[in-house]
């Protein structure tokens, strides 16, 4: 293992459902040596992945362990409840991840209907904002941490499909980069990074289709350049964003593809 991706003795909370993507950043962190924490609605998918981790474990002590908190965090004090949980669990926080990804289609209509926008800026926006204003006074009272907000980047051929997730979403990204500034002197990196075409984001996009492939091969039809973004490339590089070697990003907004 190299030493400048050693995540033992950091714990990471990473709030999202369990998705492919989720699970991928967890057992890369937790392969690295780190505690994972994952926030969640609905415990019954999680459990089952984290005592999978836990296992792992118990044959290897070098990685690290894993547990799901489930909860509405939907007010303050449930969110800092949650974390306050999470930190007395493994010891502290030091990597906060927000995977609170909007997946669903959230296009605008022009009907003259006004859609309810509330449950996504709750949500996707403003839950992320009490979350990190939690984790941050642990970090700040540890002198260290790292902090990434996860956005979906809509392809071309589905960019009218994403209006009001773009809307609500990407309001991160100035926010990232204005929080960082703040941090810096306390040693805590604060970044965004965008990803593409994910499993899930596919998958719900087009619940029409049977499989990624026959949903892919559609939207290939539009623009033949776009590729999924595997989940491994997505944790393996969240992996190095969080760790030591990812000091130096700070206030930026990174994009795979």
């Amino acid at each position: 293992m190299e030493n400048g991706l050693n995540l033992h003795q950091r714990v990471a909370l990473i709030a999202g459902p369990m998705t492919t993507t989720v699970s991928s950043i967890v057992m890369s962190l937790t392969r690295l040596g780190a505690d994972c924490v994952i926030l969640d609605t609905d415990k019954s998918v999680a459990s089952a992945f984290t005592n999978q981790i836990n296992d792992q474990r118990e044959i290897n002590d070098k990685y690290g362990r894993a547990m799901v908190i489930q909860g509405e965090f939907k007010t303050p004090e449930q969110v800092k409840d949650a974390v306050g949980r999470a930190a007395q669990t493994f010891g502290g926080l030091d990597i906060y991840i927000d995977a609170l990804m909007i997946q669903q289609p959230t296009p605008m209509k022009f009907d003259g209907s006004i859609e309810n926008f509330d449950g996504l800026i709750d949500k996707h926006l403003k839950l992320p904002m009490m979350l990190t204003q939690s984790v941050m006074a642990y970090l700040k009272s540890r002198k260290k941490g790292r902090v990434v907000y996860l956005l979906n980047e809509s392809p071309v051929a589905k960019i009218k499909e994403d209006i009001a997730a773009q809307a609500v979403r990407s309001g991160l990204v100035q926010f990232a980069q204005a929080l960082a500034k703040q941090t810096s002197e306390f040693n805590v990196t604060v970044n965004a990074m965008t990803v593409a075409l994910t499993e899930e984001y596919i998958l719900a996009h087009d619940p029409e289709s049977k499989s990624i492939k026959e949903a892919m091969e559609k939207m290939k039809a539009i623009d033949p350049s776009l590729k999924i973004t595997e989940a491994d490339k997505i944790s393996q590089t969240i992996a190095f964003m969080v760790s030591p070697m990812g000091a130096t990003m700070n206030g930026q907004k990174f994009a795979l593809s």
